[in-house]
């Protein structure tokens, strides 16, 4: 018998997979060794999540092999349960049932878990991993899963696939699975997942984050029009090393991805910040002495909040759009939240980072995605003008750069041009204000500089933009940075001194408070309203 210590985890051989007329994947193949954490790098719509399904089982292939610890079989076969051969997955869009609670979650993978005590067992093997790789997590076992901010549930999601249960993971495979963390989450993450990797658990991970990859994992694939073209040694590899394998610079509707002298990716518009002219936002915060605060947001101004996840940014943003006069362009009375009183001026349109859940309508097509917000200048006597409508839909295709049929389904984008097309329907309605919550989310390098470009034109045509983000060095786009802490603002920081460090360190004092969940959610109708 072979000694498995000494086996790859993972091979994959020639692995080749076609819907309809688009070669998703094309002749790829690839290694894990037992105990590695391997990236898979690649621009939306390379063939990242499809070479994963075929690898775990949940789709088959139309041509090569999957071996999974010495046992090969046919890429064209499908896997009724991969966990039965250690085998475990986090898709990009989150699939927990938004109706169970949390520990009836974890009963769904902890198959250990029986009895009359099940939900307690589950609990106790969900909440053993969540205590390690996320400490101070905040979850409670009777909470259901609709109750929980998208970073919870996606911490539930991440701690569930390492549950030991019958099986324990051998394979575990992670799209896109710190994409609405905070910095300190995603810290803890992978000092997790590197104390598994010792263990032997082997860890498939794709993120458009490069620099999590290159100070994290072991080996980076690079994946390009569905096939593997590049191998790169995380410890010598640079952003700009990927980046250049992934070819954006080859295609013409892409190009290099600028930086700042530092490296990080900036707009390459250049617009001085606002300074003065009409204030359409303004925050009144209450602090426990009795002062008060005022933080203003002018017309034309890029705003970004920052902080830890759960502080009370999404708190302040979703009340900034409940408070906003929509459509009508009138004032509002305050809305008022835990810490603040709010009072808008104008209209607004919001893009919900959770796009699977309160974005996307699933069973629309992106065209019909993109012109809801905008019917009402798109009919006449009730009726939709197809010409009006394939106008806007076209226009927004063009600036967004968004790849694919609008006549095709929304579901069959990719999650970062899901994203795109959420953009674009909040971008088409015109609204005062645009309200986005991290919109970036699961977005390649290149498509994330073309969205800082769009911004800054928006605001310089005298679009508000306020604009809250998980990734902390995207906010240097901002004119101004809100820090949050424990739902209250503690500093305000030009957009190039909100710096990762900076951020960090404001965001931790007070950091054993209790966490804000935020406001009522908004669905994908009221989003757009």
């Amino acid at each position: 018998m072979p000694d498995e210590s000494t086996q790859d985890t993972l091979v994959v051989q020639g692995v080749s997979k076609r819907f309809g007329s688009t070669l998703a994947v094309d002749d790829a193949s690839f290694t894990v060794g037992r105990g590695e954490l391997i990236g898979i790098a690649g621009h939306n719509g390379a063939g990242k999540s499809t070479i994963l399904k075929v690898v775990n089982g949940t789709i088959a292939g139309d041509s090569g092999t999957v071996t999974i610890g010495g046992t090969p079989r046919s890429a064209t076969d499908a896997v009724a349960h991969p966990e039965h051969l250690g085998v475990r997955t986090v898709y990009q869009e989150l699939s927990l049932c938004a109706s169970l609670r949390v520990d009836e979650t974890a009963a769904i993978f902890d198959h250990a878990a029986k009895g009359l005590s099940w939900r307690s067992k589950a609990w106790r093997s969900l909440r053993a991993v969540l205590d390690e790789m996320f400490p101070g997590h905040g979850i409670r076992q009777d909470a259901t899963i609709h109750e929980l901010s998208i970073a919870r549930r996606q911490m539930i999601e991440c701690a569930s696939s390492f549950i030991e249960s019958t099986t324990p993971p051998r394979l575990v495979i992670l799209d896109e699975p710190t994409s609405s963390l905070d910095a300190s989450a995603t810290a803890s993450f992978y000092a997790y997942l590197e104390k598994r990797a010792a263990d032997g658990v082997s860890v498939i991970i794709t993120t458009h984050r490069l620099q999590e990859m290159i100070d994290h994992l072991s080996r980076i694939y690079v994946m390009r029009d569905g096939r593997v073209l590049s191998e790169q040694d995380a410890a010598t590899a640079t952003k700009d090393s990927i980046v250049a394998a992934m070819g954006l610079a080859a295609h013409e509707s892409e190009r290099p991805v600028p930086e700042a002298a530092d490296g990080l990716p900036v707009s390459t518009i250049d617009a001085p910040p606002v300074t003065d002219g009409e204030v359409v936002v303004r925050l009144e915060q209450q602090s426990a002495d009795g002062n008060t605060a005022d933080f203003e947001i002018r017309k034309g101004e890029i705003i970004g909040f920052a902080g830890l996840e759960g502080h009370g940014q999404l708190l302040a943003l979703e009340a900034v759009y409940r408070a906003s006069a929509r459509r009508s362009g009138g004032h509002r009375s305050p809305k008022r939240t835990t810490h603040h009183s709010v009072s808008v001026v104008g209209d607004s349109a919001y893009v919900s980072g959770d796009r699977g859940v309160r974005g996307i309508f699933p069973l629309w097509d992106v065209a019909a995605n993109i012109s809801f917000s905008s019917l009402g200048k798109l009919t006449a006597a009730g009726l939709i003008k197809p010409r009006s409508e394939g106008a806007l839909v076209n226009e927004w295709y063009s600036r967004l750069g968004i790849k694919g049929s609008p006549t095709d389904p929304i579901t069959s984008l990719s999650g970062g041009t899901q994203q795109k097309a959420l953009m674009a329907r909040a971008m088409a309605v015109g609204s005062d204000i645009l309200l986005l919550e991290d919109p970036t989310r699961g977005v390649d390098q290149a498509t994330k500089s073309e969205v800082y470009d769009l911004l800054r034109r928006q605001a310089a045509e005298g679009q508000t933009i306020v604009w809250y983000s998980t990734e902390n060095e995207e906010l240097r786009n901002c004119d101004r940075v809100f820090v949050f802490r424990v739902g209250t603002i503690v500093a305000t920081l030009t957009g190039t001194e909100a710096t990762e460090d900076a951020v960090i360190a404001l965001s931790f004092g007070g950091q054993d408070a209790e966490l804000l969940d935020g406001a009522g959610p908004l669905d994908a109708e009221e989003s757009v309203r």
